[in-house]
Protein backbone atom coordinates (compact mmCIF):
# COMPACT_ATOMS: atom_id res chain seq x y z
CA UNK A 1 0.00 0.00 0.00
CA UNK A 2 1.13 3.49 -1.53
CA UNK A 3 -0.25 6.83 1.01
CA UNK A 4 -0.88 9.40 -1.85
CA UNK A 5 -0.66 13.09 0.05
CA UNK A 6 -2.21 15.60 -1.91
CA UNK A 7 -2.05 19.47 -1.61
CA UNK A 8 -2.04 22.45 -3.64
CA UNK A 9 -0.58 25.85 -4.38
CA UNK A 10 -1.41 28.62 -6.10
CA UNK A 11 -5.25 27.98 -5.31
CA UNK A 12 -7.87 30.66 -6.43
CA UNK A 13 -10.86 28.49 -7.23
CA UNK A 14 -12.40 29.66 -10.15
CA UNK A 15 -11.10 32.91 -10.37
CA UNK A 16 -8.49 32.35 -13.77
CA UNK A 17 -7.08 36.07 -13.48
CA UNK A 18 -5.40 36.83 -10.38
CA UNK A 19 -1.95 38.32 -11.53
CA UNK A 20 -0.17 37.61 -8.20
CA UNK A 21 -0.88 34.24 -8.63
CA UNK A 22 -0.87 32.79 -12.21
CA UNK A 23 -0.39 29.12 -11.96
CA UNK A 24 -2.19 26.30 -10.12
CA UNK A 25 -0.09 23.92 -8.64
CA UNK A 26 -1.21 20.32 -7.63
CA UNK A 27 0.97 17.98 -5.77
CA UNK A 28 0.91 14.32 -4.79
CA UNK A 29 3.75 13.03 -2.20
CA UNK A 30 4.06 8.96 -2.39
CA UNK A 31 4.41 7.47 0.84
CA UNK A 32 5.19 4.03 0.66
CA UNK A 33 3.21 2.26 3.82
CA UNK A 34 6.18 0.75 5.08
CA UNK A 35 8.25 4.07 5.30
CA UNK A 36 5.33 6.29 6.78
CA UNK A 37 6.39 5.64 10.12
CA UNK A 38 10.20 6.16 9.34
CA UNK A 39 9.32 9.60 7.54
CA UNK A 40 6.81 11.09 10.10
CA UNK A 41 9.63 10.12 12.96
CA UNK A 42 11.74 12.19 10.91
CA UNK A 43 9.91 14.73 10.48
CA UNK A 44 9.31 15.41 13.98
CA UNK A 45 12.95 14.85 15.32
CA UNK A 46 13.26 17.95 12.48
CA UNK A 47 11.18 20.36 13.88
CA UNK A 48 12.29 19.66 17.66
CA UNK A 49 15.89 20.77 16.14
CA UNK A 50 14.63 23.81 15.01
CA UNK A 51 11.56 24.58 16.54
CA UNK A 52 11.33 23.17 20.09
CA UNK A 53 9.31 25.73 21.76
CA UNK A 54 6.85 25.95 19.54
CA UNK A 55 2.93 26.32 20.49
CA UNK A 56 0.30 24.25 20.30
CA UNK A 57 -1.19 25.35 17.07
CA UNK A 58 1.99 25.24 15.03
CA UNK A 59 1.64 24.60 11.78
CA UNK A 60 4.43 24.47 9.00
CA UNK A 61 2.81 26.21 5.65
CA UNK A 62 5.33 27.38 3.22
CA UNK A 63 3.51 31.32 2.66
CA UNK A 64 3.89 31.78 6.44
CA UNK A 65 7.77 30.66 6.41
CA UNK A 66 8.71 32.92 3.46
CA UNK A 67 6.98 35.60 4.45
CA UNK A 68 6.79 35.72 7.72
CA UNK A 69 3.96 35.62 10.24
CA UNK A 70 3.44 34.93 13.23
CA UNK A 71 5.38 32.14 14.90
CA UNK A 72 7.92 32.53 12.69
CA UNK A 73 8.62 35.97 12.04
CA UNK A 74 10.98 35.42 15.15
CA UNK A 75 13.17 33.86 13.14
CA UNK A 76 15.95 34.92 10.66
CA UNK A 77 15.21 33.78 7.01
CA UNK A 78 18.62 31.92 7.08
CA UNK A 79 17.57 29.35 9.52
CA UNK A 80 13.86 29.25 7.97
CA UNK A 81 15.21 28.48 4.41
CA UNK A 82 17.55 25.81 6.72
CA UNK A 83 14.18 24.24 7.98
CA UNK A 84 12.05 23.54 5.10
CA UNK A 85 15.53 22.24 3.14
CA UNK A 86 15.60 19.95 6.01
CA UNK A 87 12.56 18.76 5.64
CA UNK A 88 12.58 18.56 1.95
CA UNK A 89 15.96 16.41 2.13
CA UNK A 90 14.02 13.87 4.68
CA UNK A 91 11.55 13.47 1.92
CA UNK A 92 14.48 12.69 -0.69
CA UNK A 93 16.21 10.34 2.25
CA UNK A 94 13.44 7.97 2.27
CA UNK A 95 13.32 7.46 -1.35
CA UNK A 96 9.85 9.52 -1.53
CA UNK A 97 8.68 10.80 -4.76
CA UNK A 98 6.73 13.90 -6.15
CA UNK A 99 3.83 13.81 -9.35
CA UNK A 100 2.77 17.28 -10.27
CA UNK A 101 0.73 19.14 -12.35
CA UNK A 102 1.07 22.81 -12.64
CA UNK A 103 -1.71 24.80 -14.54
CA UNK A 104 -1.15 27.99 -16.53
CA UNK A 105 -4.53 29.29 -15.23
CA UNK A 106 -5.17 31.59 -18.51
CA UNK A 107 -3.93 29.55 -20.75
CA UNK A 108 -6.58 26.84 -19.27
CA UNK A 109 -9.07 30.13 -19.13
CA UNK A 110 -8.95 29.78 -22.78
CA UNK A 111 -9.29 26.39 -23.42
CA UNK A 112 -12.34 26.41 -21.40
CA UNK A 113 -13.69 29.67 -23.18
CA UNK A 114 -12.89 27.78 -26.59
CA UNK A 115 -14.02 24.61 -25.66
CA UNK A 116 -17.42 25.55 -23.80
CA UNK A 117 -18.44 28.94 -24.95
CA UNK A 118 -18.94 31.62 -21.90
CA UNK A 119 -19.80 31.06 -18.50
CA UNK A 120 -18.37 27.50 -18.06
CA UNK A 121 -16.42 27.20 -15.03
CA UNK A 122 -14.12 24.22 -13.96
CA UNK A 123 -12.08 24.37 -11.00
CA UNK A 124 -8.45 23.85 -12.27
CA UNK A 125 -7.88 21.73 -9.39
CA UNK A 126 -10.43 19.13 -11.19
CA UNK A 127 -8.24 19.17 -14.16
CA UNK A 128 -5.02 18.85 -12.34
CA UNK A 129 -6.28 16.16 -9.98
CA UNK A 130 -7.33 13.94 -13.39
CA UNK A 131 -4.36 14.24 -14.45
CA UNK A 132 -2.12 13.54 -11.77
CA UNK A 133 -4.28 10.18 -10.59
CA UNK A 134 -3.33 9.25 -13.99
CA UNK A 135 0.29 9.51 -13.43
CA UNK A 136 0.27 7.87 -9.79
CA UNK A 137 -1.98 5.19 -11.22
CA UNK A 138 0.97 4.16 -13.89
CA UNK A 139 3.79 4.71 -11.11
CA UNK A 140 1.66 2.03 -8.81
CA UNK A 141 1.35 -0.11 -11.54
CA UNK A 142 4.85 -0.44 -12.18
CA UNK A 143 6.30 -0.29 -8.79
CA UNK A 144 7.22 -3.84 -7.61
CA UNK A 145 4.77 -5.55 -6.93
CA UNK A 146 1.94 -3.19 -8.24
CA UNK A 147 0.69 -1.57 -4.93
CA UNK A 148 -2.23 -0.12 -4.31
CA UNK A 149 -2.74 3.29 -3.32
CA UNK A 150 -5.38 5.49 -1.20
CA UNK A 151 -5.59 9.61 -1.78
CA UNK A 152 -5.09 11.69 0.87
CA UNK A 153 -6.17 15.53 0.20
CA UNK A 154 -5.85 18.54 2.79
CA UNK A 155 -9.35 19.55 3.85
CA UNK A 156 -10.76 21.52 0.83
CA UNK A 157 -14.60 22.04 0.82
CA UNK A 158 -15.08 24.04 -2.46
CA UNK A 159 -13.85 20.46 -4.68
CA UNK A 160 -14.14 17.31 -1.87
CA UNK A 161 -17.26 16.23 -3.62
CA UNK A 162 -15.83 16.72 -6.70
CA UNK A 163 -12.88 14.80 -5.99
CA UNK A 164 -14.93 11.63 -4.53
CA UNK A 165 -17.06 12.20 -7.87
CA UNK A 166 -13.66 11.29 -10.62
CA UNK A 167 -12.48 8.83 -8.66
CA UNK A 168 -15.46 7.13 -8.01
CA UNK A 169 -16.39 7.57 -11.87
CA UNK A 170 -12.95 6.76 -13.35
CA UNK A 171 -12.66 3.36 -11.06
CA UNK A 172 -15.42 1.77 -13.06
CA UNK A 173 -14.04 3.11 -16.38
CA UNK A 174 -13.35 0.51 -19.30
CA UNK A 175 -11.74 3.08 -21.14
CA UNK A 176 -7.71 3.54 -20.70
CA UNK A 177 -7.88 5.91 -17.81
CA UNK A 178 -9.18 3.62 -15.17
CA UNK A 179 -7.91 3.73 -12.17
CA UNK A 180 -7.23 0.52 -10.87
CA UNK A 181 -4.30 0.72 -8.40
CA UNK A 182 -6.53 3.62 -6.18
CA UNK A 183 -8.82 2.18 -3.67
CA UNK A 184 -11.83 3.37 -1.24
CA UNK A 185 -13.21 7.17 -1.99
CA UNK A 186 -10.33 9.71 -1.34
CA UNK A 187 -9.97 10.84 2.32
CA UNK A 188 -9.60 14.30 3.58
CA UNK A 189 -7.91 15.65 6.51
CA UNK A 190 -6.98 18.74 8.38
CA UNK A 191 -3.57 19.03 7.66
CA UNK A 192 -2.80 20.46 10.87
CA UNK A 193 -2.88 16.31 11.93
CA UNK A 194 -0.22 15.28 9.36
CA UNK A 195 3.22 16.12 9.29
CA UNK A 196 3.08 14.64 6.48
CA UNK A 197 0.41 16.67 4.48
CA UNK A 198 2.75 19.77 5.84
CA UNK A 199 5.31 18.55 4.01
CA UNK A 200 3.22 18.40 0.59
CA UNK A 201 2.62 21.63 1.56
CA UNK A 202 6.64 23.05 0.88
CA UNK A 203 7.18 20.70 -1.76
CA UNK A 204 3.69 21.90 -3.66
CA UNK A 205 5.31 25.62 -2.70
CA UNK A 206 8.61 24.92 -4.14
CA UNK A 207 7.07 23.57 -7.43
CA UNK A 208 4.73 26.45 -8.30
CA UNK A 209 8.42 28.92 -7.80
CA UNK A 210 9.75 26.50 -10.38
CA UNK A 211 6.72 26.10 -12.89
CA UNK A 212 6.05 30.17 -12.65
CA UNK A 213 10.02 30.66 -13.24
CA UNK A 214 9.75 28.18 -16.42
CA UNK A 215 6.77 29.94 -17.61
CA UNK A 216 8.67 33.16 -17.44
CA UNK A 217 6.80 34.58 -14.64
CA UNK A 218 8.82 36.51 -11.84
CA UNK A 219 9.83 34.72 -9.28
CA UNK A 220 10.92 36.04 -5.95
CA UNK A 221 14.88 35.78 -5.25
CA UNK A 222 14.23 34.16 -1.66
CA UNK A 223 11.46 31.68 -3.17
CA UNK A 224 13.87 30.64 -6.16
CA UNK A 225 15.97 29.06 -3.15
CA UNK A 226 13.32 26.40 -2.95
CA UNK A 227 13.40 25.32 -6.24
CA UNK A 228 16.26 23.21 -6.59
CA UNK A 229 15.50 21.32 -3.32
CA UNK A 230 12.50 19.71 -4.67
CA UNK A 231 13.44 18.68 -8.48
CA UNK A 232 15.33 15.45 -7.09
CA UNK A 233 11.64 13.90 -5.54
CA UNK A 234 10.08 14.60 -9.20
CA UNK A 235 9.04 11.54 -10.67
CA UNK A 236 7.89 12.56 -14.50
CA UNK A 237 4.79 9.96 -15.92
CA UNK A 238 3.16 9.95 -19.49
CA UNK A 239 0.39 11.70 -19.04
CA UNK A 240 -2.87 10.89 -20.96
CA UNK A 241 -3.95 14.87 -21.96
CA UNK A 242 -5.72 14.48 -25.11
CA UNK A 243 -7.84 11.57 -22.76
CA UNK A 244 -8.17 13.68 -19.92
CA UNK A 245 -9.56 16.82 -21.85
CA UNK A 246 -12.03 14.46 -23.72
CA UNK A 247 -12.97 13.12 -20.60
CA UNK A 248 -14.00 16.20 -18.88
CA UNK A 249 -15.85 17.87 -22.16
CA UNK A 250 -18.25 14.63 -22.40
CA UNK A 251 -19.06 14.64 -18.54
CA UNK A 252 -19.50 18.50 -18.96
CA UNK A 253 -21.93 18.15 -21.57
CA UNK A 254 -23.48 15.17 -19.61
CA UNK A 255 -23.85 17.47 -16.59
CA UNK A 256 -25.48 20.76 -18.13
CA UNK A 257 -29.11 21.29 -18.82
CA UNK A 258 -30.52 19.91 -22.26
CA UNK A 259 -27.95 17.16 -22.73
Amino acid sequence: MHLIYLDESGNTGNNLTDQHQPVFVLCALVVPELKWLEVEASLSATLDRFFPDRPDTFEVHANEILNPRGFFRAFPVSLRLEFIKAWIDEANRHGLRIIHRAIIKKKYARWLHATFGPGVSINPHNAAFLLITQVVNEFLRNSEGAPLGILISDENHEVMPDLDKIIRILRGESSTLKLDRIIEKGFFIESAHSLILQLCDLCAYALRRMEEETAGFPVKPLDANVIPWVKPLIHRGVEPMTDVLAWLESQQKKERPGN
